[in-house]
């Protein structure tokens, strides 16, 4: 079993496995593919891809924005890197509340002028 770890390292996931874990006498239910971005098939785990950007600018092929720095207001400007800002391109702070809800760290880009 030691091609689990090589794979685990290769795609960057942070989970443990090892075939002597117990496994639990109760099946658990398995949870929706829309509520979670993987889902277990007995001691196997199948990791399924989900989008970042669920809502901004879905129109366009690809979401891309170009700053001038001379030309910034601010000597500071914060730019959304979640995907989550009512103020995209530019960060309002809405990465905290989905630090907090996904235990992710994502912050913004600050670009000094």
């Amino acid at each position: 079993m030691a091609s689990y770890s090589a794979m685990v390292s290769t795609i960057g996931a942070r989970f443990a496995y090892s075939p002597s874990m117990e496994v639990p006498k109760k099946r658990q239910p398995v949870p929706s593919l829309a509520s979670a971005p993987y889902r277990r098939r007995d001691s196997a785990l199948v990791v399924m891809a989900v989008a970042i950007n669920q809502e901004i600018r879905k129109n366009e092929d690809k979401v891309v924005d170009s700053v001038v720095v001379s030309e910034l207001s601010k000597p500071l400007t914060a730019y959304c890197r979640c995907w989550k800002s009512g103020t995209f391109p530019l960060c309002d702070g809405s990465h905290v509340k989905h630090n907090k809800a996904t235990g992710d760290n994502v912050g913004p880009l600050l670009v000094k002028k």
